[in-house]
């Protein structure tokens, strides 16, 4: 049977032999047709995934920020609910007691920069980067705004107030907020748009512009952001660094409800992944440097 087959097959069990309701079976039905087309787009067969393979399928929905944690946790529950039932059908091979276990979550939570890491992002641009400025630029709206990487790409020169040092984004639902404009991003950001580059013409009224003064895609900025996180052993993307943010901000003592505020979440409970962000690197720093679990290595 196919992909699609098996969960026709479990969504028929959950009607017929568990009498779920049909709205009930319609939230399972649109949780696991993601898995069910991921796996397809690697043209896999369920049976045939190994455990890495759930790894980076459920790192792909922790990361997602439209996802709040608890909907991050029923998808897990759902594919946990499928997954048994494939094993009870011979397909899938391997037990799910302890691979999609609730406290697994944090596993999947997304990648965080270092200080140090940021750092030398920064250092790679002025290395490799054809418009350095430009570059920087993008990497101040991403990091030390914390802005999504569309609301980066479509800020123009009247959202960002220097004199009062603002910046205003807009966000999902075409919702503005203030972001405080810190001064290295000032700096930054003034060194590319006062440069004359931008001056030239631009076919955008966005400041950050592709080699044709046109509005730089998505695609753009990924390809740029591999070029100058390939010294990192970590997968980066553009996302990352509003979680370094995030995450960076929290560590210093930065207050939930002002992180909740900056980054524009309209719930406090999606601002709150960052703690088990927080929670899991200590405990990393905690294994790597402790003198009595060193030895244990």
């Amino acid at each position: 049977m196919e992909n699609g087959e098996w969960l026709d097959s479990y969504l028929s069990f959950l009607g017929v032999e568990r009498n779920l309701s049909q709205a009930t079976i319609q939230s399972y039905e649109e949780d696991l047709r993601h898995f069910v087309y991921w796996a397809d787009e690697r043209e896999s067969k369920i049976s045939d995934l190994k455990p890495e393979n759930l790894d980076e399928f459920l790192t792909q929905i922790a990361g997602r920020e439209d996802y709040s944690p608890t909907s991050v946790a029923r998808h897990f529950s759902s594919l946990r609910g499928f997954l048994k039932f494939l094993l009870r059908e011979k397909v899938f091979p391997y037990s799910t007691d302890s691979l999609l276990a609730t406290p697994r979550i944090g596993h999947y939570l997304p990648q965080c920069l270092t200080r140090e890491e940021v750092d030398s992002i920064f250092e790679k641009i002025q290395e490799l980067s054809k418009a350095p400025e430009r570059d920087t630029a993008l990497l101040e709206l991403l990091y030390s705004e914390g802005l999504r990487i569309a609301e980066a790409l479509s800020i123009r020169i009247q959202d960002i107030d220097f004199e009062n040092e603002w910046i205003t984004p807009i966000g999902k639902g075409n919702k503005q907020r203030l972001v405080p404009l810190g001064e290295k991003a000032k700096e930054n950001l003034k060194a590319w748009m006062q440069g004359p580059r931008l001056a030239l013409s631009p076919k955008s009224d966005t400041i950050i512009l592709n080699s044709r003064g046109g509005k730089m895609t998505r695609m753009g900025a990924w390809k740029l952001i591999q070029k100058y996180t390939a010294h990192l052993n970590k997968h980066v993307t553009p996302h990352t660094f509003r979680h370094s943010f995030a995450t960076h901000c929290l560590e210093a003592g930065m207050d939930l409800r002002v992180l909740q505020e900056l980054l524009g979440h309209a719930n406090v409970t999606t601002t709150q992944i960052y703690t088990h962000i927080s929670d899991q690197m200590i405990q990393e720093e905690h294994r790597t440097f402790h003198p009595r679990e060193i030895g244990k290595r």
